[in-house]
């Protein structure tokens, strides 16, 4: 197997944390609540076309009001446009990228993410080390659609079967896979990620 040179990061479930259920109990006090509008907005097939640059974040929460109750529908505009302000970073992920740059590897960030990217962007641990950073509502191109992982090494000059993809969502993984990198399910156990690079790896 040829050695990892390069850690591609996946953002939500890996360097942030991607918490629906979190994240709605933070923006709704009531919890029918919460899991009725987490169910609308961030299930829906809208919230995806968000992510490949097809829709607005706006245009997420016109289409969950039709599918509400009046009483929510300020809550989801909250739930549609402001829930990145309870988007939180993982910091151990953070340390996991310094520590890879400081021995020599490459670090990229590869994620399925609409244009609030850039509100959230200087949350991201260590985001500044990054040697390259690719989303998919910029190149209208998503996970776990081959185009968006080739893009990557295209842009960044990288060779697929020397990176490593590392990503919470099997299926995202599995579309690495195919175009030749290496791939790793993220379970929330940094130290098991870390000694897979270090046996992996090249450095």
């Amino acid at each position: 197997m040829v050695a990892i040179r390069n850690v591609v990061f996946d953002m939500g479930g890996v360097l942030m944390d991607w918490d629906p259920v979190r994240i709605s109990h933070a923006l709704c006090d009531d919890p029918d609540d919460a899991a009725l509008l987490a169910h609308v907005v961030f299930d829906s097939r809208e919230w995806g076309w968000v992510d490949a640059g097809a829709v607005s974040p706006e245009t997420v929460a016109w289409t969950a009001k039709l599918r509400l109750p009046e009483r929510l529908h300020e809550l989801a505009d909250v739930f549609a446009l402001r829930w990145h302000e309870v988007f939180e970073p993982l910091p151990e992920m953070g340390v996991l990228v310094r520590e890879l740059k400081a021995e020599g590897y490459g670090a990229y960030l590869l994620s399925n993410a609409g244009p609030t990217f850039e509100v959230y962007r200087d949350r991201i641990p260590a985001i500044e080390l990054f040697d390259g950073v690719l989303v998919s509502c910029h190149e209208r191109t998503v996970k776990p659609d081959a185009p968006i992982y080739l893009l990557l090494c295209e842009r960044y000059g990288l060779s697929p079967a020397e990176c490593l993809f590392v990503d919470d969502l099997r299926r995202n993984v599995v579309g690495a896979e195919r175009v030749g990198m290496q791939g790793y399910v993220y379970d929330g156990d940094v130290d098991a990620l870390r000694r897979f690079i270090h046996r992996r790896g090249s450095r």
